[in-house]
């Protein structure tokens, strides 16, 4: 093809788009596309924020927690509370594997205790007891420490945003065979 009959066929689509479009639809495709453009880059630029978020969440989760009971328990991440209650109420202290209910993954463990203290630093090196909950997966057995006989842990460190914690005495009921199960293991949380 000529060069020459290259320009009129260009020259012809041209004259065809514009016989057919308006100076004010040509204007409102050029929109369209603009918004088009906009709207994309908008979702690329939300999806790589709640990528961000999700990857930041990883790089967050810290701490860890190991057990024996019976078997080796280990989970990747472990979260520590300090709630104080105010007029006279004991505070309560928790320790558990995952942030929130929603994103609890397995293994499980959660630790609960009630104690006289205004923080957590007045806690360092002092026996306290707890109620303590272990589930290996999602669908298996508890392990429980019953009311009358919970155990028995102590905080052996508070380092910056690291707290670490020692299970001194614990046995734990199995919620299918009924059996009690010595349980042994350090805690390693970061503050929530």
């Amino acid at each position: 093809m000529s060069h020459v009959h290259h320009t009129r066929v260009t020259i012809l689509i041209f004259a065809v788009i514009a016989a057919g479009c308006s100076k004010e639809d040509l204007t409102g495709a050029f929109d369209k596309a603009k918004n088009a453009v906009a709207d994309t880059s908008q979702a690329v630029q939300d999806k790589m924020e709640t990528t961000t978020d999700q990857v930041q969440e990883k790089l967050n989760l810290a701490g860890s927690i190991e057990l024996t009971a019976g078997e080796p328990i280990k989970t990747d991440a472990c979260y520590v509370r300090f709630m104080p209650q105010g007029a006279g109420r004991p505070a309560v202290l928790q320790l558990q594997s995952y942030r929130d209910a929603d994103r609890e993954s397995f293994p499980s463990v959660f630790l609960q205790a009630q104690v006289q203290a205004n923080s957590l630093a007045e806690l360092v090196g002092e026996p306290l007891s707890a109620r303590m909950f272990v589930q290996r997966e999602a669908q298996g057995p508890v392990l429980f420490s019953e009311i009358s006989t919970p155990i028995e842990f102590k905080i052996t460190s508070i380092e910056e945003q690291l707290v670490s914690a020692e299970l001194t005495s614990a046995k734990l009921r199995e919620t299918t065979t009924g059996a009690k199960i010595q349980v042994t293991g350090k805690l390693t949380a970061v503050f929530e």
